[in-house]
């Protein structure tokens, strides 16, 4: 639990002040499947905040982040939360990373529904494993950098998602189900 100790945004919330549904977590965890297919399900815009970086930088995110580093990436994200944040009926999908930044979770945060989209670090491991195309962060062996970030950001993801959905526990159907139900009100056991 936050240290807001259940004054977080969205807890009191009516349906109508959610203008924007904002998925955070890992990646791997399956943030893009669920929100594109949330987006649908919703019929509001998907915005992928990473697809909109690679737009600005004219480059794959791992290219980027090997020339400039982390620190130029961030700053880039930053513009594109300013840029995306005020949008409404967006399923906003975001990078790992953005919790890092508490300026960023603070554009996000106003009339959003902030999802956190986790899954088994095993499975994220075996999915990242697939993909290959996505940049290291502090180690240069997959497994450990995935490890040693997962549990570094954990408390971040926690401390600013108003629902948590597993993609390991369940089905991407189920998770977004999950997600309509909350903004629906009509599922009380995941305010925390």
């Amino acid at each position: 639990m936050s240290a807001n100790k259940g004054k977080r945004p969205g807890n009191t919330r009516k349906r109508h002040l959610i203008d924007r549904v904002v998925l955070i977590g890992f990646r791997g965890a399956g943030k893009t499947t669920v929100a594109r297919a949330l987006a649908q399900r919703l019929r509001w815009t998907y915005v992928s905040t990473d697809a909109r970086i690679e737009e600005i930088i004219n480059r794959p995110i791992a290219r980027y982040v090997k020339e400039k580093g982390w620190p130029a990436f961030r700053a880039v994200e930053r513009d594109v939360l300013q840029e995306v944040a005020g949008k409404n009926q967006v399923v906003l999908d975001c990078g790992g990373g953005v919790v890092e930044d508490p300026g960023n979770m603070n554009r996000l945060l106003p009339h959003a529904l902030i999802v956190w989209v986790d899954a088994r670090l095993e499975d994220i491991i075996q999915r990242l494993e697939s993909s290959g195309d996505r940049p290291l962060l502090t180690h240069p062996d997959l497994s450990r950098d995935v490890q040693i970030n997962y549990h570094r950001r954990r408390p971040l993801y926690a401390r600013y998602s108003h629902l948590r959905v597993d993609t390991s526990a369940q089905s991407v159907e189920t998770a977004v189900e999950q997600i309509l139900a909350h903004l629906q009100g009509t599922d009380k056991s995941h305010f925390r």
